[in-house]
């Protein structure tokens, strides 16, 4: 058996490395069609900014820091003519901040004027003719979320939430697809990206097309810190062909001097994150532990004003203090 070519790509948990794997359509439809398996028509993803501030000294002084922030969109057609909106987050560790930021711009993709489907009535009335704007539709919203971290109590490597409706007496399903119902709910897909094991790919051939896809985001095999890494699986040109033009955009994008220099700036921004969060713990442990003491400071001094009150109350005049 002919041996391997040792394969190098980048790590697609990257921000910038995600976003240029998925600037080309193919590639952003193998990826949505394997997630939310449903076959994907079309597939546009929206221009996104690109932005990233170094820890700097602002003129009195005092650091800002400032980090990353990239948010992947698209609008894809589904087989049965439905646009959808595509909302895909990248979130390698555990921030609370970083839950409100997305559900602010979740709040914001339902507000948007570009995910409500308008028509153009025609009114003729009085032999005079307008015409009229009306909204017939909402897009439908899904929402993945590739997490660079474990959920304790979801062992599941990726999982749906489904909105689904059930009569609250009896419990039994509610079948419903009216537009009150289904426009104000949304699918999620949680993808665990640490439960991803190179034991899973012990037997290639056995594996579904989306064991396949998450070999791209396996954490293992780095030849350089977490940026670039081995890619070890056997790839068939014929059954494997989508995943394959995906490990070549990511060996493009391994090879790039510029976007190795960002991935070193990502993971710069997130030290920093890390260290500032750290920074407001240990604040936090002195301030409450300053706190503590000065409470228990507090409680001495009113225990000692206590029993200078009672001794002035029995012996103060045997003392010449005054009762």
């Amino acid at each position: 058996m002919e041996k391997q070519e040792e394969i190098i790509i980048a790590n697609p948990m990257f921000d910038v490395v995600f976003k240029g794997m998925i600037e080309d359509k193919e590639n952003a439809r193998y990826l949505v069609e394997t997630f939310i398996s449903e076959e994907i028509m079309d597939i546009e993803l929206a221009q996104q900014e690109y932005i990233y501030y170094r820890q700097t000294e602002t003129e009195n002084k005092t650091k800002e820091i400032k980090v990353i922030r990239l948010d992947f969109v698209a609008t894809a057609r589904t087989k049965d003519g439905e646009y959808k909106k595509i909302l895909i987050e990248i979130q390698q560790s555990l921030n609370p901040i970083d839950s409100f930021r997305f559900r602010s711009y979740l709040a914001k993709q339902y507000a948007a004027h570009e995910n409500i489907i308008r028509r153009e009535k025609i009114i003729v009335k009085n032999d005079k003719v307008t015409i009229k704007e009306e909204i017939v539709n909402l897009r439908s919203i899904i929402a993945i979320y590739i997490l660079g971290f474990e959920i304790e109590d979801a062992p599941n490597i990726i999982f749906k939430q489904i909105p689904q409706c059930f009569d609250v007496f009896d419990g039994s399903e509610v079948n419903t697809q009216h537009p009150i119902v289904k426009d104000l709910s949304h699918e999620s897909y949680y993808v665990q990206i640490p439960r991803v094991k190179p034991e899973m790919y012990n037997d290639w051939s056995k594996c579904s097309r989306l064991m396949k896809l998450l070999s791209l985001f396996e954490q293992n095999y780095f030849v350089d810190k977490n940026y670039l890494k081995k890619y070890k699986y056997p790839i068939d040109s014929i059954t494997d062909k989508p995943l394959e033009k995906m490990i070549n955009t990511l060996r493009q994008i391994a090879a790039d001097p510029h976007t190795r220099r960002v991935m070193e700036e990502e993971a710069f921004a997130a030290m920093n994150i890390d260290f500032l969060k750290q920074s407001i713990v240990n604040k936090d442990v002195i301030i409450d532990a300053l706190q503590s003491s000065n409470d228990a400071l507090q409680s001495s001094n009113d225990a000692l004003k206590n029993q200078l009150e009672e001794y002035r109350r029995k012996f103060g005049k045997l003392n010449g203090l005054p009762a």
